[in-house]
């Protein structure tokens, strides 16, 4: 696929700033201690814990990633984005309606919180580059391979407890106006599409893989994804380990736990990690992922037709309820709303994207 369409997001020539990572999330939660229990197993650390909210972090940093807020529902709050430079951050701060606090909203940090055309708070957190720590892998030179064998007489140790999360490492967002969206985050962020997917009939782009633009310094293939939906929400968030024995470890934990697997262990196409995801009392997707992708800003945009067999290379098989293509009674709701609101939504490229997604990539397989 060498023609891009037109109707894609693209990077912009002139950004107002260029971030340089994912930050937090922050989750609205009925039932606060039986999400934290859940957290908590699939390997965050609790870092604070207040009336009202719960905040977790990674092992990388002790800044928090995960922000856990009382609500009457469960629902997504808002995002958070890390930026280095202080004239990007200046930049930001002079948007119309945009928030400054100067004592940021979960740690010490200024942001400045502005809102993407759903509507979402995004919180945009100055810090210092050097603030940031650089995991470094802790279990070098003990795989064992033919011909060469760095463990020699010392047999691998077993140890039952939950993974140990580095960081955050990327969330998936359904939006009612994809490009719109989409081309919001390259515009006021300088994100870079690393990939498309498009339709099969349509041609219509509905996914985006987004990356941040670093220069020379790699960056994630993606650390922000945009995707067509009936409603807008959050999909999923995915979390960076070290390597497949702590996604398989983090696998066996939560399933040993009672908690609800999702689907995995695979790889992925699009990004090339190894994952297993697991849903959370809620019923929200999360996933555990190690060796994904790494891209400069050299990387050209890569154009792919959609359907299920593109999310991966192998694994499991996916489960028939994976991919949420149900027509709940909430997200004709959703639809009818921002359709009323005067949304450009189109409905045919929402059925094209539902019939796709329910086409099982093996034959053999009959759902």
């Amino acid at each position: 696929m060498k023609q891009i369409p037109s109707a894609c997001p693209v990077r912009s020539e002139r950004p107002l700033s260029k971030a340089a990572d994912i930050a937090y999330i922050r989750l609205g939660r009925k039932n606060l201690e039986s999400a934290s229990a859940y957290y908590q197993d699939f390997g965050l650390d609790v870092m604070e814990k207040k009336e009202g909210r719960i905040l977790f972090r990674g092992n990388s940093s002790d800044l928090p990633c995960w922000s856990l807020e009382k609500a009457d529902r469960d629902f997504l709050i808002g995002l958070g984005i890390y930026i280095h430079s202080s004239e990007d951050f200046e930049n930001l701060k002079s948007i119309p309606n945009a928030e400054f606090k100067q004592n940021g909203r979960i740690n010490s940090f200024p942001c400045v919180t502005l809102f993407d055309p759903s509507g979402l708070p995004v919180d945009v957190i100055y810090i210092p580059e050097e603030r940031i720590r650089i995991p470094k892998k802790s279990r070098e030179g003990l795989w064992n391979s033919p011909g060469k064998s760095p463990r020699a007489n010392l047999p691998r140790p077993y140890d039952s407890k939950p993974a140990k999360i580095i960081r955050l490492g990327h969330a998936v967002f359904l939006k009612q106006e994809f490009l719109k969206n989409a081309s919001w985050y390259c515009e006021t962020f300088g994100m870079i599409p690393s990939d498309i997917q498009i339709l099969p009939e349509s041609k219509e782009p509905v996914i985006v893989f987004l990356r941040f633009d670093r220069g020379d310094i790699l960056s994630d293939h993606h650390s922000i994804v945009i995707a067509s939906g009936i409603a807008d929400s959050l999909e999923h968030c995915a979390f960076e380990l070290e390597d497949l024995d702590e996604v398989a470890r983090g696998r066996e934990w939560l399933l040993g736990r009672g908690h609800r697997p999702g689907w995995g262990i695979g790889r992925h196409l699009l990004g090339s990690q190894i994952f297993d995801y697991h849903r959370d009392p809620s019923g929200m997707l999360v996933e555990h992922y190690a060796d994904g992708d790494k891209f400069d800003s050299s990387v050209p945009t890569g154009i792919h037709l959609i359907n299920r067999k593109s999310l991966y290379q192998w694994g499991e098989d996916m489960p028939k309820d994976f991919l949420d293509t149900s027509l709940s009674l909430r997200k004709l709701s959703e639809l009818c709303k921002g359709i009323r609101s005067g949304k450009q939504i189109s409905v045919p490229t929402l059925m094209e994207l539902k019939k796709v997604a329910e086409v099982s990539p093996r034959t053999w397989i009959k759902y």
